[in-house]
């Protein structure tokens, strides 16, 4: 399948009768959103993307495969780019909470650091588990 003939982030629905079978060069991956109603998802080449139902086959191509280091980079910010948000505005979220609370209970308690470190982490998740479901777009 020729990169330039299937369009990025775009649907295209093959049927089962027309082609039973996906080429050798596919394989099945657990890297991708599940589909409902879809048995399984494989990659292919030039960054081909399948989800595979009953009857039919659902095609897309990504901007990059994750499967490398380079396609994975590709991947994150042109295909998932909720990812790499997510995990940065829980990460700068659970920092500022920690420092918020440290600061307003270093002079308090004993345990301000652990205090710190537990309202750290629940901001963090919070926000970035919020961040992941504001953002994704499917």
């Amino acid at each position: 399948m020729e990169r330039a003939n299937i369009p990025v982030h775009e649907d295209i629905k093959i049927s089962k009768r027309i082609l039973p079978r996906l080429p050798s060069d596919f394989k099945i991956t657990k890297m991708g959103y599940a589909r409902k109603g879809a048995i399984a998802q494989y990659r292919g080449p030039n960054a081909i993307h399948v989800h595979e139902y009953p009857s039919h086959w659902l095609f897309h191509r990504d901007c990059g495969d994750p499967r490398t280091f380079k396609g994975l980079l590709a991947h994150l910010l042109f295909d998932a780019p909720e990812i790499p948000l997510s995990i940065l505005t829980g990460s700068v979220s659970g920092i500022v909470m920690g420092k918020i609370v440290y600061e307003a209970r270093k002079n308090k308690s004993k345990d301000a650091g652990t205090e710190a470190k537990i309202a750290g982490s629940i901001a963090s998740l919070a926000t970035g588990v919020i961040t992941f479901l504001i953002s994704r777009r499917k």
